[in-house]
């Protein structure tokens, strides 16, 4: 459950193979040196409406086509982010991610009409962008594994999760934090000091994508490989002090 970095050699590392592919939205594949990613989304209609330009200041959106959406700028940022060149440790030969991202709403996809595809929805509940998996899966995530993280995520290759979406000021901000929540949809827990991991930061993952949505790191995607080969999701390390959760959760309440 705790992952353990364990080198990338070839598609030999790693047996991936998925019982009936219909029911998973994120398939992986391996071939030589190349990683292929089929993800299959479904947007909450809002996010499929052009984005409102009306006085903005950001130059990126002012870069963006005209009917530009939040659902394009979605898988803009997941591909810029996840789909890239990864250099493992012991290896010398570069492995790269290819992404076919395949949108439901997209009149030109094909798709098996019995494919089951994760949503992405929009919600301003609270500050911050979340995961959830469906109410029927809450709770006992957490007795299967003891990670207090599995309570709201009961991550499975069949139900990864629905990803909801905050508003952001700039559409950078959304693809970055788009892309951090993506990565729980393949498999992968936080790595920042939430108050779910008892305020603990993995050491040495100040530049994770998982951490502060920064870049993903190869040790990220072999958490990513892993989750696929096991079925279960990929945890990082995080320890328990009474101590330091009291003292943040009154941190924070007197923020308040």
């Amino acid at each position: 459950m705790f992952y353990k970095l364990k080198p990338f050699v070839s598609s030999s590392t790693f047996s991936i193979s998925y019982k009936d592919p219909l029911k998973v939205p994120v398939q992986i594949e391996i071939s030589k040196d190349t990683i292929y990613m089929t993800v299959h989304v479904e947007f909450d209609p809002v996010y499929l409406l052009p984005i409102d330009r009306t006085d903005t200041k950001d130059v990126l959106l002012k870069s963006k086509p005209e009917g530009y959406t939040y659902a394009d700028a979605f898988v803009e940022g997941i591909k810029s982010h996840w789909a890239k060149h990864y250099i493992f440790e012991g290896t010398r030969t570069p492995v790269v991610v290819k992404m076919n991202v395949i949108r439901k709403d997209d009149p030109d996809a094909v798709f098996d009409p019995g494919q089951r595809f994760f949503l992405v929805r929009h919600t301003n509940v609270s500050k911050t962008s979340f995961v959830t998996s469906p109410v029927w899966r809450m709770g006992w995530g957490f007795l299967l594994t003891g990670c207090p993280e599995a309570a709201m995520i009961n991550w499975s290759l069949t139900h990864p999760g629905t990803i909801n979406m905050n508003d952001y000021s700039r559409i950078s901000s959304f693809m970055s934090v788009a892309s951090h929540e993506f990565g729980h949809v393949l498999g992968v827990g936080d790595a920042y000091g939430a108050h779910y991991r008892c305020f603990y930061e993995a050491p040495g993952t100040e530049t994770y994508i998982m951490n502060n949505s920064g870049s993903v790191n190869p040790r990220e995607l072999e958490m990513v490989l892993r989750a696929h080969e096991t079925g279960k999701m990929q945890y990082f390390p995080y320890k328990v002090s009474i101590p330091r959760f009291l003292r943040n959760t009154l941190g924070k309440l007197k923020k308040k």
